[in-house]
């Protein structure tokens, strides 16, 4: 921003009626308005009597500005707009960029740039007028705005984004338009765009898009507060007509400041490369260019990056961070050699998180002076010894257990060092008198919950690493563990028992995850939970006009078949989606039923290659499923009557294998799934005498055969139509799924549950999705007869069944410690018996639940 001629400095007001100008006139010196924004055009069409307007706002010594609302069907004629407003006085010319005529006219907007700078403007004097989120408005062209729109940025930060009757408080709605919003996005597109555009932020007082139902002076008090802080040189109010004469005492005391663009800085950074010594700075992020200076091991740099970002690349291979080092060079430097400075002096501050050696058959652990095995080791500690992190908690968190990590530690002899992270798990010595609301399993068979100390039978099993909430005094539980003494637990698929304190301990650190912002997240995911599992990728109508006017986007589903031919043509673009901001998935399969959602196993190898091929011609998706429903016999081979090769937990761990190997080749950032265990059905399978299968028991054995993964898919339902049983622990009634035993598990929409603890603990910091959900049956009562019982489909009815399912996975998310599910999508758009493209009613459910701010943490 350094240098420009024509910074904006003052209070605008927006008009656009002709009546508005008197009022607008009238209000200026009350509010203290230095400018009138007033509208001159609408798409190519100029309005008549501009010259009289401008002169008019001239002659009682305001600035006039003026502001047309952009279509780009015509942009020579709409760039002729803007050339007439200068002759007849205006002193800018502000686009009002928010039409849906707007979307994807992106080579539209370059046109108007060239004819602009072909017409000689001075593009200081151009404004682009945008929604202040503007990830969630990728289809709009305002990269190509801003190219030629050099006077500034003007954000709508209006109060319509929440309605009337919202539950969101005051300052929670003003924190996310303007904070997170407003300058959020602007922090993160700046740097996307290479520069700062003057930011000048519009305020809108109202809720409805009539301006009926308005603010009053507390709430938009409210607003300025959080504007304020911010310092904007300019900000407008929109519009003269709407505005209450009781809040232009507030605008007019509002005190302006410098302007500057916040910040682009986050937490700083220190340089973690003790094998080499220093660390290449480069001007760019990547190796293409020599370095333009050297930073020494253990220095400490500033990032010019925002926080969240700064966060979510530290330490991470294949990024790079904008920083400033010691001596004032800015550049790029790798991120997988960075930690973060100020959250680990944190955690030391905090009293420390204390990790414990778990290393039961070798007896002791080495401490070495790099993390790897390349240098000897400078000390050992012995089995069950407790070590300080030098790391932060959540860098610790992610570290332990899991192979390749290592974690900077103290000894208790004083000696800093690294050590291999896989043979640590937390620990703290908590005090006789301290809470212990949370016990993690600490055995590596995992741990039998019991009704009762003297049952003989366990009720339920939880694996290794699941933490279980403490339900008895938790002030009464220090005592009790590393003791042959019984706990009262209740495990996240909300089965209650005891355990055996010898093989639990206190789970330590506290649950800070926050709903995750939007606009730090990569195209194709998103923030929000909410989504619809759609058909193939160019059969899916679009149904984002769902999401209008709900302030956030969502997720979407395609299913693909690929076939064996490994090189094949097919592949899809998708960024029409992911690109205003929502996430995608695509799902792989060979084919469908009865040709198998895998192929026969001697063509693995081939459909890998192909799942590449596909993943290689495709554009705006990194999440990937492999197959679907494979434990149902209706997905393999061959079909449910004339089976060829039945699909086995381990058969599936091979070809997922395979296919995600050869994903990574062509895509190393991608995303690659597990297809989603059918979690009620054990039809028999004939090839194999008729062998039942437990859908949790597959699941479980098809984990333990899988090399890695990237993420982890569900399915789950309910029966019909009764949002009660969304969150009723509904049971099966058939003796192979028992009860009340380890077999059994949930028959409704709780049933995610139990496949959600059965995650192994390697793999508890990986996005679980939930792909279907939906009611079977359309019906809203248990079937009465065999006819009912093939009554498939969704009831047309707005009976809060979706909202009730989003409301039960928002309640899994904020639990404590729970693995976070990033999106519950309604099966299905198109396509067969469960389509809700013409179920307005059901719609009518899915957008009630959309008003609320459901996301993920981390």
């Amino acid at each position: 921003m350094e240098g420009r001629r024509n910074m904006l400095r003052g209070k605008g007001l927006w008009a656009y009626r002709e009546e508005e100008l008197e009022r607008a006139i009238q209000m200026a010196p009350r509010m203290g308005a230095t400018h009138i924004l007033y509208k001159v055009g609408q798409g190519a069409s100029y309005r008549a009597g501009m010259a009289q307007v401008a002169q008019k706002i001239a002659a009682v010594g305001l600035v006039p500005i003026g502001w047309t609302w952009l279509l780009l069907d015509d942009p020579q004629g709409e760039a002729q707009v803007v050339v007439r407003a200068f002759q007849d006085g205006f002193r800018g010319l502000i686009f009002d960029t928010e039409s849906d005529r707007c979307s994807n006219r992106f080579s539209q907007a370059a046109q108007l740039g060239q004819y602009l700078r072909v017409a000689g403007i001075d593009l200081e004097q151009l404004y682009n007028c945008s929604f202040p989120n503007i990830s969630h408005h990728r289809d709009l062209p305002y990269d190509q705005m801003n190219e030629f729109c050099r006077g500034g940025l003007m954000p709508m930060a209006y109060g319509t984004f929440f309605r009337p009757d919202s539950s969101v408080p005051f300052d929670q709605q003003a924190e996310r338009v303007i904070d997170e919003w407003t300058y959020g996005h602007y922090v993160y597109w700046s740097r996307r765009w290479g520069y700062s555009p003057p930011l000048y932020p519009v305020l809108g007082p109202y809720h409805d898009e009539e301006g009926s139902v308005r603010m009053g002076p507390a709430e938009f008090q409210v607003w300025l507060d959080r504007l304020e802080k911010y310092g904007p040189s300019f900000f407008s109010v929109f519009t003269a007509a709407v505005i209450n004469d009781d809040l232009l005492p507030l605008i007019q005391a509002f005190p302006l400041g410098d302007g500057l663009p916040p910040a682009l800085s986050g937490p700083a950074v220190e340089v973690v490369s003790p094998e080499v010594g220093f660390m290449n700075i480069r001007p760019t992020p990547s190796t293409a260019w020599l370095p333009i200076a050297r930073v020494d091991h253990g220095a400490v740099l500033a990032t010019l990056e925002a926080e969240p970002e700064v966060r979510a690349k530290v330490g991470q291979g294949g990024q790079w961070l904008h920083i400033r080092t010691p001596g004032g060079v800015e550049g790029y430097a790798a991120a997988w050699y960075l930690r973060l400075v100020a959250e680990e002096e944190t955690a030391e501050a905090e009293a420390g998180v204390q990790v414990e050696v778990l290393s039961p058959n070798i007896g002791y652990l080495n401490v070495r002076p790099v993390p790897s095995t390349t240098r000897p080791p400078v000390a050992q500690v012995d089995h069950g010894a407790v070590l300080d992190s030098l790391e932060s908690e959540e860098q610790t968190r992610a570290k332990l257990g899991q192979w390749g990590e290592w974690l900077h530690v103290r000894t208790p002899g004083g000696v800093e060092g690294y050590v291999a992270a896989w043979y640590l798990g937390l620990y703290r010595e908590v005090s006789a008198a301290e809470a212990v609301p949370y016990v993690t399993v600490r055995s590596a068979q995992g741990l039998n919950m019991r009704p009762s100390p003297t049952a003989a039978q366990p009720n339920w099993h939880v694996v290794n690493g699941t933490v279980l909430e403490v339900r008895e005094d938790p002030h009464g539980v220090k005592a009790k563990l590393g003791q042959d003494r019984w706990i009262q637990v209740r495990s996240p698929s909300l089965h209650e028992g005891v355990v055996n304190g010898l093989y639990v301990r206190a789970e330590q650190l506290a649950d800070k995850r926050q709903p995750v912002p939007d606009v730090t997240l990569p195209w194709g995911e998103c923030a929000w939970i909410f989504g619809i599992h759609g058909a193939t990728a160019d059969g899916t109508g679009d149904f984002r006009y769902l999401f209008q006017g709900k302030d956030k986007t969502g997720w979407v589903l395609f299913t693909q078949t690929v076939g064996t031919d490994p090189s094949h043509g097919s592949g899809h673009d998708v960024t029409m989606w992911s690109h205003s901001g929502y996430g995608v998935i695509i799902r792989l399969n060979h084919a469908y039923e009865p040709a198998g959602t895998l192929p026969v196993r001697a063509q693995y190898a081939n459909f890998a290659r192909a799942c590449a091929r596909y993943v290689q011609n495709s554009q705006g998706c990194h999440i990937w499923i492999i197959g679907n429903e494979q434990n149902n016999v209706r997905e393999h081979p061959g079909g449910a009557a004339n089976p060829v090769e039945h699909i086995t937990p381990q058969m599936y761990a091979e070809a997922f294998n395979l296919a995600r190997a050869r994903i990574k080749e062509v895509q190393p950032e991608a995303i690659v799934v597990p297809g989603a265990v059918d979690p009620y059905n054990t039809y028999p399978w004939a090839r194999l005498g008729g062998r039942r299968n437990r859908p949790l028991e597959y699941f479980t054995q098809m984990l333990d055969r899988i090399d890695d993964l990237d993420g982890i898919a569900l399915h789950t339902y309910t029966h019909w139509l009764d949002p009660k049983l969304i969150t009723a622990r509904t049971v099966f009634t058939d003796d192979f799924l028992k009860p009340g035993t380890p077999n059994e598990h949930y028959y409704d929409f709780q049933a995610y549950r139990t496949f959600a603890e059965a995650v192994p603990s390697r793999w508890r910091d990986r996005p679980l999705y939930i792909t279907e959900t939906n009611h079977w049956l359309a019906l809203e009562h248990s079937p009465r007869d065999s006819t009912e019982a093939g009554m498939v489909g969704w009831v047309n009815r707005d009976a809060g069944w979706v909202q009730a399912a989003y409301k039960e996975i928002d309640r899994w998310n904020d639990t404590p410690h729970a693995q976070q599910i990033h999106c519950l999508l309604l099966y299905r758009w198109t396509g067969d018996a469960w389509a809700i493209n013409h179920r307005w009613e059901v719609q009518k459910d899915f957008k009630k639940a959309l008003d609320q701010d459901y996301r993920w943490r981390r």
